[in-house]
């Protein structure tokens, strides 16, 4: 008994310190951008995304950004993850993502969903679904 409360012990504290280890930005070798390694977790507007990722500082950057339609686009792999989300990164997603771009009529914005990698024009007050995945370029790595 107290060999398998030491084995449970000893389990819980390498388990709590993997997750407190967890890298908090991934960056994609092809390209050099650094990706955040989850999105803000909670349904935004598209404006209250461009903002969260501007005043965003992770892993000792600051100047992040929101991705465009087409980098967001790039991130899309052909089958999904154990969460159901199909990105070719070790990100983690809670919805649809918003893009930096336009959408197709005057106050909408490009969002991305990861479960089936399509994309949709999104009148930019919705903040149902749509949450911000940032971006920060390696041009600008400037630790802080």
């Amino acid at each position: 008994m107290l060999t398998n409360m030491r084995l449970l012990i000893i389990y819980f504290s390498v388990t709590l310190l993997t997750a407190q280890t967890k890298p908090a930005v991934w960056q994609d070798r092809a390209s050099g951008k650094i990706w955040a390694s989850s999105d803000n977790g909670s349904g935004v507007s598209w404006s209250q995304a461009a903002y969260y990722c501007r005043s965003l500082t992770l892993g000792g950057l600051r100047d992040w950004r929101l991705p465009s339609i087409d980098e967001l686009q790039q991130r899309v792999a052909p089958s999904a993850n154990a969460s159901g989300y199909r990105i070719t990164a070790p990100i983690k997603l809670t919805g649809w993502q918003w893009s930096s771009t336009p959408g197709v009529e005057k106050g909408e914005g490009w969002a991305l969903d990861f479960g089936d990698g399509g994309r949709a024009s999104v009148v930019a007050g919705d903040s149902g679904l749509n949450r911000a995945l940032c971006v920060h370029d390696p041009a600008k790595k400037e630790r802080h």
